[in-house]
């Protein structure tokens, strides 16, 4: 049998938005409408799995993984007030600033993202804040401050987690203003039946 060569398409690094949306019902995974924050800055996504190895006659026999999550870290020039009640679980004030109280819990979101020619939606996702710095600025310096945040994207119901698209790829249609315009899970491809 012969070997097939796979068609490698190498791809400049880059983050151009992020896009997410308020699970409005865990049990029926539905979102309300899609928003969007234009400065990204890093997003970092690490596989979380489950394993497990069967030892016999001095050997590993057999080995299982199973995806449990996947970490999500990243950084944005700004987190809006709308966002950071998003996200967070935080209130807003009547005087319109952020009440952060011990009994926040994050919100489940959507949260997804446009790298190079690869759209990616997470279903459903719980962030925390990150590290927040402040530091008094000295003589000839400039720096800028970044929002941090991290948290865990979860599988749905049926164990969806995450859904990649390269825009790349024969028979792709979707593009950013499509992909992202709401929330959906992916179809089932199609079998033929005989």
């Amino acid at each position: 049998m012969a070997a097939t060569t796979v068609n490698e398409k190498p791809q400049k690094i880059s983050l151009k938005r992020i896009h997410y949306a308020l699970m409005t019902d865990e049990q029926t995974e539905t979102w309300g409408d899609v928003k969007t924050l234009t400065m990204p800055i890093s997003l970092t996504l690490t596989p979380n799995f489950s394993e497990a190895f069967l030892d016999a006659g001095d050997r590993v026999v057999d080995q299982e993984a199973q995806m449990d999550s996947i970490t999500i870290a990243g950084e944005t020039a700004d987190l809006p007030t709308e966002v950071l009640v998003d996200w967070y679980g935080h209130k807003k004030s009547a005087e319109g600033g952020i009440v952060t109280n011990s009994n926040d819990t994050p919100n489940a979101i959507a949260i997804g993202f446009e790298s190079g020619s690869k759209l990616v939606w997470f279903y459903k996702a719980k962030l925390k804040p990150g590290e927040e710095s402040n530091a008094t600025r000295k003589k000839g310096e400039t720096n800028y401050k970044v929002y941090p945040f991290a948290g865990e994207a979860l599988p749905l119901i049926d164990g969806i987690i995450k859904h990649t698209v390269d825009t790349r790829d024969s028979g792709v249609t979707d593009t950013p203003e499509t992909f992202f315009s709401t929330v959906t899970k992916p179809t089932e491809p199609t079998v033929p039946t005989p």
